[in-house]
């Protein structure tokens, strides 16, 4: 039977880090997205296996939760423990520890798309079936909204934006969002929740509308628009350290 847990360390390289001395908010999506592939492999569903049958994965929708900032050069663990594939999502939870404990935790959301037309595929259409596991976490991710939401600056995507997919890079999406944050004025605040929702594809050469406003609860959101159509659309808390 395939293992439905994994667990791999990841150093926070000078790459990771932003002008303040603090992991950069895309370096856990790095991380979760490197292991959700990894895992994925190890049970039978990787990109190739979906590839031979004209489609690919996409991470949807993420969550995390941290803490405290992640630092320069330390190393974390991520475990990933998949639920059952319901409809056309696929829901990861993740755990994120450093040598003391837990420090965080975070969920992804995945589907798989038809190369040719671009449209949501059921896994199980492609054979694709895993049994239920119990992950300790049952928290689904919904769609984000703001009250108003004023422009702040535009973006083109370009090449080093782009993956195999020929879409934009779900880590390299996260930076541009975290743009709009801010955080370059203040020294102590960090992003310590962010939930990111990939609504459509980016491509090179799409000029994106980056636009921000208040969320729920003192949150901020940030959502990219392709002229009157949001393709990106983030959540974020901030705490103080």
């Amino acid at each position: 039977m395939p293992v439905m847990k994994m667990t791999k360390e990841y150093v926070l390289d000078i790459g990771h880090i932003d002008g303040r001395g603090l992991a950069r908010p895309s370096a856990i999506v790095e991380f979760m997205q490197d292991l959700a592939t990894c895992h994925a492999a190890e049970i039978g569903v990787s990109g190739e296996a979906v590839a031979e049958k004209h489609a690919f994965w996409v991470l949807s929708r993420l969550k995390y939760q941290l803490d405290r900032p992640l630092l320069p050069y330390e190393t974390i663990q991520l475990t990933t423990m998949p639920r059952e594939i319901r409809g056309a999502s696929w829901y990861r939870d993740f755990t994120i520890a450093d040598a003391s404990g837990e420090i965080g935790h975070a969920v992804t959301a995945w589907a798989v798309v038809n190369l040719e037309t671009r449209r949501l595929i059921r896994p199980n259409e492609l054979g694709i079936q895993l049994e239920k596991q119990e992950t300790g976490q049952t928290e689904l991710l919904r769609a984000i909204r703001s009250r108003q939401l004023e422009p702040c600056f535009d973006r083109v995507v370009r090449y080093s934006d782009i993956d195999i997919n020929r879409h934009l890079n779900n880590v390299k999406a996260v930076d541009i969002l975290s743009d709009a944050f801010d955080l370059e004025h203040e020294e102590n605040r960090w992003v310590s929740q962010l939930q990111v929702n990939y609504i459509t594809e980016n491509v090179c050469g799409t000029t994106l509308n980056l636009r921000r406003g208040p969320g729920k609860e003192g949150s901020l959101c940030v959502s990219a628009f392709h002229g009157d159509k949001e393709t990106v659309q983030a959540e974020v808390v901030f705490s103080t350290r």
